[in-house]
């Protein structure tokens, strides 16, 4: 049995400026396997100027989360994952089944 020990060094890090109303969204790769980055950036859009709507923002959240879900159980579906698979030699399609968490931000300074 092998086991994975992850550090907070071993931590990929970055830095950017982000202004008041900026929307961030951190997600794990279930989602980013399976939901197109065009998507997801509709989605943000739909959660722009919802500071301080905590329900509505989490409904956006929800949406994407559902999204991912849905989409990684479609056999039939060329995912991000399956055309990144297949662009380095591996036939893959389909959805990716995986862990999926999702946190929308809105800035506010």
């Amino acid at each position: 049995t092998y086991f994975f020990v992850f550090r907070p060094e071993s931590a990929e890090t970055s830095e950017f400026a982000v202004e008041c109303g900026d929307v961030i969204l951190v997600a794990t790769d279930g989602v980013f396997d399976n939901v197109p980055e065009t998507v997801l950036v509709a989605e943000m859009r739909r959660a722009q100027g919802l500071a301080g709507e905590t329900k509505r923002l989490q409904a956006v959240a929800n949406s994407i989360a559902w999204m991912a879900r849905n989409l990684s159980f479609d056999g039939c579906y060329m995912s991000p994952f399956a055309k990144s698979a297949r662009q380095n030699g591996i036939d893959a399609i389909g959805g990716k089944p995986d862990d999926i968490t999702v946190l929308l931000a809105i800035v506010a300074l």
